[in-house]
């Protein structure tokens, strides 16, 4: 089983559509996926299609992130640490986001070995999934190290642009840090985003891209920008190979998906 954390502290960066599509795309290669929405936004909850989570909804509170996982993760006594029940939503399991998970970060900082938990809690996943990828917030706040100190590896994605550029040193930085929690951390791949060809500003943002840190890791080919056809999936809940699936789109993120199982030393089927 890999866990592999999508990180980037910026907003609007592709995260969670990246983690939401290239989820799926696993999937319908056979491979057995967990989603981990742990973005109090939901944007990837949203954007899959589940709609109506609410604290008071009794009917989902299995489902629930804030409810369920959280109060599992801070226990005391680590025979407790376990995972909600997933939901089932295109091919793929899903543990939702809801705004409450933002009530736990404070605790964290005060749990004996809390920012450990959720790695813990995925050790009784061993076996059941091929891939957990987990959607953290676009912050550089506790639930992101929650996040990225549970996986094995890390995606970054990167828009193609000059603002992309400079945020990627502060993500590196990062990583570093969160390495002395988990040194066996491994940054997987930079997933390049919003790439638009016609442009000189993303070509160029692209080609530095490559020489800056291209020696750190794999640099994905981008995911051009477009700006109906993501949208307009987002609005429908569907992952976009799923909402255009004769799309260029859904073959530049089954390029990236395989680059990754490449760089995994994954087949790319089962």
């Amino acid at each position: 089983m890999k866990v592999i954390t999508f990180f980037n502290h910026a907003g609007g960066v592709g995260k969670s559509s990246s983690v939401r599509d290239i989820g799926f795309t696993l999937g319908q290669l056979g491979h057995r996926v967990l989603l981990i929405d742990a973005d109090p936004q939901a944007n990837l909850t949203d954007w899959l299609g589940v709609r109506g989570v609410t604290s008071a909804d009794g009917q989902i509170r299995d489902l629930r992130l804030e409810d369920t996982l959280y109060p599992a993760v801070l226990a005391d006594d680590d025979t407790e640490l376990a995972l909600p029940s997933p939901l089932r939503i295109h091919g793929l399991d899903l543990i939702p986001g809801h705004l409450d998970v933002a009530t736990i970060e404070p605790l964290l900082p005060g749990q004996m070995m809390g920012l450990l938990r959720l790695k813990d809690a995925l050790r009784a996943l061993s076996g059941r999934y091929d891939f957990v990828l987990i959607d953290p917030p676009p912050s550089l706040g506790q639930l992101s190290a929650l996040a990225v100190i549970a996986a094995q590896y890390v995606v970054v994605p990167v828009p193609a642009s000059g603002k992309g550029l400079k945020g990627l040193q502060t993500v590196m930085q990062m990583l570093n840090r969160f390495r002395k929690a988990n040194p066996e951390l491994a940054l997987a791949m930079i997933l390049v985003t919003q790439y638009n060809d016609t442009t000189n500003h993303s070509r160029e943002s692209l080609a530095q891209l490559r020489a800056q840190f291209g020696h750190l890791a794999p640099i994905s080919t981008p995911l051009t920008y477009r700006p109906a056809l993501y949208p307009d999936s987002q609005l429908h809940g569907e992952p976009l190979p799923a909402f255009a699936r004769r799309s260029p789109a859904t073959q530049e993120i089954a390029n990236v998906t395989a680059q990754l199982l490449d760089a995994l030393g994954t087949a790319h089927h089962v």
